[in-house]
């Protein structure tokens, strides 16, 4: 059930007092596959979990110290095991996961959350804007909207607390011992509900082992990179883990004119956690981290700026398909950026004898500043100034059984608050041929949200168990502002509103979940199940000229159909997992462009019926070649609209969208390939050398815009490493982009209906040097 009524601005909604007394309260829970219970011990606990039957059961265990172990390259050993473990428990639970170990991710090289989509099959995601707004779609699902204001279908989780905006999650990933992508609507285990999957980044966690490893790089651009970690013990029951990573580098990109530079980097990010062992059974794990970007961001390419103005080939865009990617032109537009943010988070963990108990809360904070050439070229036709702060606060509280009986339960409950306060300059002077011509939407956003869930495995028979899950929702959201005619440029009044908007509204909803699981044998299972997703509604917050490009957009809905089959054959040298899925879509949002009163600008639409359906596969091979392994991925995808809008709340499009459309961000085929080989040099050192290689096709970035597809993009890296025997240090070459790729990844129209592009970051060559304590 649903209700999607209007209140006056002053009203609180929700009774948010009520919420947090009831949420004040810690009650919590293991996760399936990946619990929260790694808050508060990563790589020892107080219970060993195994699996009887591929249900978990774990068994109370007197905690001592470890053993001294060997020295290893970042903790290699300690996430082997923890990988190990990790993909055993994801074979034996139903629903698509894909998993990305720490080493992994450094063999890579992956820096950045949106980096791990070229590995994981069904995954998408690029920057929409110059300004730290990722957008992630699973299986065609998530949320094309280039404002950080905008929450997506995807929900995005850093060591379980919850990210609900793309500011907090488009800096750099930090001493990652797994991250973790699960496909289809979630919120029936853990966080918020999703309508297309969730993505967790999990730390390394605090031990009583002293140790930890420094990282120097340079590469391309003369980008130095520090990465480090420190563990150890403080007390006999206290641990600390501190973290660091620094990036700076010169810029990748030259203006045409003036040689300035764009796309540098200077990153910083820190992370300290600590735990407390209370006793035996209770443990409380701090997480204090901070991050900063104060580097100059990169720009787009304007390509048909030129041709439409009939002016030669350069003066304010760049032109010609055979273009170099590292060419810009920007002209005197002042681009820059300042963003900080930082927040702290307190996880409780407790082993009752029939069940755990695991509860986080969560406070963080962000601050955005940055001009970004949003058209592309050296005119002010439609780029940017962005001035955001956000703060959010959430609370996730459940509790798991833990005794062997035959159905394994999980309740909890969610609670979240967040507040924007946003102000968007949209700069148009040469689009009106103006001395100045500035619209600012100016508003505060707030959001409350509220959810009871729970999941339950139950065992029929030894090898056939049955899945029931349901959560209900309550949301609310509440927009306060609109857009400013800074300079009476289309009212010929001075600050004069265009649009305004004063009002909150109410959601409500059940979302459910069925299936089946069959053990067929130890090492092979097969799953079934039918679940739904939803996502409340939302605003469009960028500057717009009409009322109906501002008004609210409905909340979206999902219902998922799965069918899948995980196996670990030949002595489990071979792992292989698949999936046949098939969604149905309702009033999906999604970004449209419009006709208004300022010209031609993006808003947010509904779908009303939309489809996708397709398959996966992945595949991990230790070959009988002795050091060799393999790694793959496939994804096939046919997402379509099945009923397409003529208009958007009254507003025209500009080019129509018909019945059969393409869904945004649905590259209909998408696969990659790793192949790792390791041999030993002599008996005191070992080389390793791994190539990689990523296709993605191409992608429909925004509907009704002609100038919203991408290129087919694929990337090949490569890695060569050397280590001693007593893995003391390693160093290593690599190359990322090595054939220097230059395609399209993510275009739109600009308000003069130019095209513009951002474009693959040129080939990339570096080396790092890594040290072990």
């Amino acid at each position: 059930m649903m209700s999607g009524r209007c209140q006056p601005s002053g009203r609180t909604g929700l009774r948010r007092k009520k919420l947090l007394l009831c949420c004040a309260v810690f009650v919590g829970a293991e996760w399936g596959h990946i619990n929260l219970s790694s808050h508060a011990n990563a790589q020892s606990a107080p219970a060993v979990t195994g699996k009887v039957g591929g249900v978990k059961k774990q068994v109370p265990v007197t905690k001592r110290k470890p053993a001294p172990r060997p020295r290893s390259i970042e903790g290699a050993v300690e996430d082997l095991e923890v990988r190990t473990s990790h993909r055993n428990a994801a074979l034996h639970t139903a629903g698509a996961v894909t998993s990305i170990g720490g080493a992994e991710i450094r063999a890579l090289n992956l820096n950045n959350p949106k980096d791990i989509a070229g590995f994981v099959p069904g995954l998408s995601a690029v920057e929409a804007t110059s300004g730290s707004v990722p957008i992630f779609s699973i299986r065609g699902v998530g949320l094309d909207d280039f404002n950080a204001s905008n929450m997506s279908g995807i929900g995005m989780y850093f060591d379980g607390i919850y990210s609900p905006f793309p500011v907090f999650y488009s800096g750099q990933m930090l001493d990652i011992q797994h991250v973790d992508v699960m496909k289809g609507p979630q919120g029936f285990d853990y966080g918020r509900s999703a309508t297309g999957g969730a993505i967790n980044y999990e730390s390394v966690k605090p031990t009583d082992q002293f140790g930890g490893y420094l990282t120097w790089g340079y590469s391309s651009y003369a980008t130095n990179t520090a990465k480090g970690a420190i563990n150890g013990a403080l007390t006999d029951r206290i641990t600390d883990r501190f973290a660091f990573s620094y990036r700076n580098g010169d810029g990748w990109q030259k203006d045409l004119h003036n040689g300035n530079r764009y796309g540098a980097s200077d990153l910083l990010a820190l992370r300290n956690m600590t735990k407390f062992e209370l006793d035996d059974k209770t443990s409380l794990l701090l997480n204090i981290h901070y991050t900063r970007n104060y580097g100059t961001p990169n720009s787009p390419q304007n390509t048909t700026t030129d041709s439409l103005m009939g002016l030669p080939v350069g003066t304010n865009g760049v032109s010609g398909s055979n273009r170099d990617a590292t060419r810009v032109n920007v002209g005197d537009f002042p681009v820059s950026r300042r963003e900080n943010g930082g927040g702290a988070a307190l996880t409780l963990r407790h082993d009752f004898s029939f069940a755990t108990l695991v509860a986080t809360s969560a406070v963080d904070a962000y601050s955005r500043r940055i001009y970004d050439n949003f058209d592309g070229s050296r005119l002010e036709r439609s780029d940017y100034y962005f001035r955001d702060n956000y703060f959010v606060q959430s609370q996730d509280i459940h509790l798991t059984s833990r005794t062997a009986s035959p159905v394994r339960w999980t309740v909890g409950l969610f609670e979240s608050f967040d507040h924007i306060d946003g102000l968007y300059k949209h700069m148009e002077k040469d689009l009106y041929e103006l001395p100045s011509a500035n619209f600012t939407s100016d508003y505060r956003q707030q959001n409350v949200s509220f959810g009871v869930y729970t999941n339950n495995v139950v065992k029929v028979t030894n090898k056939f168990r049955l899945i029931f899950g349901g959560r209900y929702s309550m949301d609310q959201r509440s927009y306060f502002g609109g857009t400013v005619d800074n300079d009476g440029a289309v009212s010929g009044v001075p600050m004069a509103n265009l649009t305004h908007i004063s009002q909150t509204r109410y959601n409500n909803r059940f979302t459910g979940k069925v299936g089946a699981e069959y053990q067929v044998t130890p090492d092979v299972l097969l799953y079934a199940t039918i679940s739904n997703g939803y996502k409340p509604g939302t605003y469009y917050s960028a500057a717009v000229g009409s009322q109906q490009a501002l008004s609210y957009v409905r909340p979206e809905n999902l219902v998922a159909y799965e069918v899948g089959a995980k196996a670990a054959l030949f002595n489990r040298t071979l792992t292989l997992q698949g999936a046949l899925f098939d969604y149905e879509y309702h009033n999906r949002q999604t970004l449209v462009v419009a006709n208004t009163l300022t010209g031609v600008a993006g808003t947010l639409g509904n779908i009303p019926r939309a489809r996708s359906r397709g398959g996966e596969l992945q595949a991990r091979w230790v070959t009988p070649i002795k050091g060799l392994d393999f790694n793959a991925g496939f994804s096939y995808m046919d997402g379509i609209i099945l009923k397409a809008p003529s208009s958007v709340r009254g507003m025209s499009l500009i080019a129509p969208i018909s019945n059969n459309t393409v869904l945004p961000f649905s590259p209909r085929f998408s696969w990659d390939a790793v192949a790792r080989y390791q041999w030993n040099l002599s008996k005191n050192y070992t080389m390793a050398y791994q190539v990689s290689y990523t296709w993605k096709d191409n992608q429909i970035d925004g509907l009704a815009d002609p100038n919203g597809i991408t290129d087919k993009i694929s990337t090949m890296g490569m890695r060569l490493a050397l280590r001693p025997a007593n893995s003391k240090w390693e160093a290593s070459v690599w190359v990322d982009n090595l054939l220097n790729k230059h395609g399209n990844t993510y275009s739109f129209s600009s308000n003069d209906n130019s095209r513009v592009e951002y474009r693959q970051t040129p080939r990339w060559i570096g080396g790092d040097l890594t040290y072990n304590f």
